[in-house]
């Protein structure tokens, strides 16, 4: 329900009139770090998502490229559902509020896991305006 819940801002920011581009990363080619299109091998713009080999119904990344570069929103979870990294990119580096949780399982105990979550914050270089 959680993940649920935290993929709507995700999805809202991609509304619009134009139908979205998503793609398996896995079916693009990476060249000097930057993502090509196999067929073209221009550089990709859209949105690009892997999912875990055991279960291919579960994503493992969602996120966007912008001239093969990462750009905008980025989330990976752990195979277990919880989020293993989620924040923005500009030009492939981390700007804005990151949630980075290394560890797949949270702690039994409420006040452990309240003092991880908030271990897990990262706050880095604000955005570019997109």
């Amino acid at each position: 329900m959680l993940r649920a819940l935290l993929l709507v801002p995700l999805l809202l920011s991609g509304c619009s009139d134009v139908v979205r581009r998503v793609v398996p990363l896995d079916d693009l080619v990476l060249r000097d770090s930057v993502y090509m299109d196999a067929e073209t091998l221009e550089p990709f713009t859209g949105g690009v998502e892997r999912v875990f080999n055991d279960d291919p119904r579960e994503v493992q990344l969602r996120g966007d490229l912008v001239n093969g570069m990462w750009n905008g929103d980025i989330i990976v979870y752990h195979e277990n559902g919880r989020i293993r990294y989620m924040g923005s990119l500009a030009d492939g580096e981390k700007c804005g509020e990151w949630i980075e949780n290394r560890d797949s399982d949270p702690p039994s105990d409420i006040l452990a896991e309240l003092k991880q979550e908030i271990e897990s914050l990262g706050i880095y270089e604000p955005c570019p305006e997109r």
